[in-house]
């Protein structure tokens, strides 16, 4: 026993001797101020993905009645009535592919929610569902819905159901582990002479309180709006954690405790809402460089998501993060409101086949071959590479694709060319996708990809410079 405790006593005055040692070599800090920004940086990457969705959230509410951009209180629905276009700042890379439904839950007021979804006579349809950490709950489309519709139930994480069980007429119950959900539901349109077909079926995607279930239901009546989604003002200065913490404290994650836990060091994520005057001069220092640091590490991280193959990066994160939060906050700052890859993958990038910035200096081609690796359709969007929206051009085209046959030009062998510059190509054959002047970015949707492009065994076209 004695020797026991005289080895201890010698090892730890060995690692004190060692650690005094070290400590003489290193540069004086402030450590208050250096453990605020460590945990400031953290909790920022952490709180990104809530963080975006609340900013969603908060614009897209931010009116009296539902409208006809998509924009509707809390716990109602907008719809689209029109393919987004560059008109359309909220949310980055926003598709112009599809109709939209949104509506932003909160289940702690609404109660379960059920999901009505109408016959869509063989329509590409999906009714997307995410959690406040933009993690997917579920996904409605027409292999586990069927052509005919059908009503599904939203329920917090835990629901014990109804006496009796889950009523009748209930096709099935997705429970989400944070009471609000983002509800994103997308319609296929096939260029503009079926937009009216389409909007039939559009306004059938509903949803609803339990307790109207059996009641009839008319369309969601929209108002006019006069403009796109506005943005909500911006907070200043640490007033961005003060969202951050109110995510994290309303929507908390058991199994992601011990790293919140952190956080309460710094006035993030406790009992109490994060309140700046409680913290000392040094940890206000240090969270202000991490509010400087953490969006650019954040920016910088997304211009390198996903695996690349022939030059896309291929970003199979989407909607399934697990632990990895800079991934989560990287694809948010990017897509918000990204889907799982099972669903829909975006291939993206920012370079050439040479590795240079794309440019609206310069012309290039990309051809798509007829295998192209998309069960149901596949689309090539043009965004401006600093912002992520689109760009006005002359010909109002902001993408291309598959689902608008009649727009198309096709090789003999059933490829596809798409050029891509700013200015009217001379070549008649090919598929104009204008660009801006100056840098762009391009965001590839392959809606229900095949299982090569999923095994990252099928490599898409590069985008060559002329």
């Amino acid at each position: 026993m004695m020797k026991k405790a005289l080895m201890t006593t010698l090892i730890a005055s060995s690692i004190l001797s060692s650690t005094c040692v070290f400590s003489a070599q290193l540069t004086p800090v402030n450590p208050q101020e250096e453990l605020a920004y460590n945990l400031g940086l953290q909790a920022f990457i952490y709180g990104a993905g809530p963080l975006t969705v609340a900013q969603v959230r908060a614009a897209s509410t931010n009116v009296d009645a539902p409208m006809d951009n998509g924009s509707a209180p809390l716990n109602m629905m907008g719809k689209t009535l029109k393919l987004a276009g560059p008109e359309d700042r909220v949310v980055p890379t926003v598709n112009n592919d599809t109709l939209y439904s949104q509506s932003h839950i909160n289940l702690n007021d609404t109660g379960p929610l059920v999901i009505e979804i109408p016959p869509t006579n063989n329509r590409y349809f999906i009714v997307q569902l995410l959690d406040d950490y933009s993690e997917a709950v579920g996904n409605l489309i027409e292999d586990n819905v069927g052509q005919d519709g059908g009503k599904f139930l939203l329920a917090n994480k835990g629901w014990k159901g109804v006496e009796g069980g889950i009523p009748d007429g209930i096709d099935g119950v997705i429970e989400s582990r944070t009471p609000l959900v983002w509800y994103i539901q997308r319609t296929g349109v096939s260029g503009n002479k079926d937009l009216a077909a389409a909007l039939k079926i559009h306004d059938g995607f509903i949803n609803y309180p339990l307790s109207e279930l059996g009641k009839s239901h008319k369309p969601v009546q929209l108002t006019h709006a006069k403009t796109g989604i506005s943005p909500v003002p911006q907070p200043k200065g640490l007033g961005w954690f003060s969202l951050i913490d109110k995510e994290l404290r309303n929507n908390p994650i058991a199994s992601d405790a011990s790293i919140v836990d952190q956080f309460k060091y710094i006035g993030i994520g406790g009992d109490e809402p994060f309140n700046p005057d409680k913290l000392t001069e040094d940890q206000k220092k240090g969270l202000m460089r991490a509010l400087n640091a953490a969006p650019q590490i954040i920016q910088y991280a997304s211009r390198d998501l996903g695996t690349k193959n022939n030059g896309w990066a291929m970003m199979y994160e989407g909607g399934r993060y697990g632990n990895d939060f800079l991934s989560r906050a990287s694809i948010n700052f990017r897509a918000a409101g990204l889907n799982t890859k099972e669903r829909a993958l975006y291939p993206n990038r920012y370079t050439d086949s040479d590795d240079q910035q794309l440019s609206g200096k310069n012309k290039y081609r990309m051809t798509m071959p007829a295998d192209a690796p998309a069960k149901a359709f596949w689309s090539l969007t043009m965004y401006d590479a600093k912002n992520l929206f689109m760009v006005p051009n002359s010909i109002d085209r902001y993408s291309i694709s598959t689902n608008r046959e009649d727009e198309l030009i096709y090789n003999k062998d059933g490829s596809l060319t798409v050029c891509i510059q700013n200015t009217k190509p001379t070549d008649t054959n090919c598929n104009w996708l204008p660009a801006p002047k100056d840098d762009f970015y391009l965001h590839m949707r392959l809606y229900e990809p095949t299982q090569a492009v999923l095994d990252n065994t099928y490599a898409l076209s590069q985008v060559i410079k002329q």
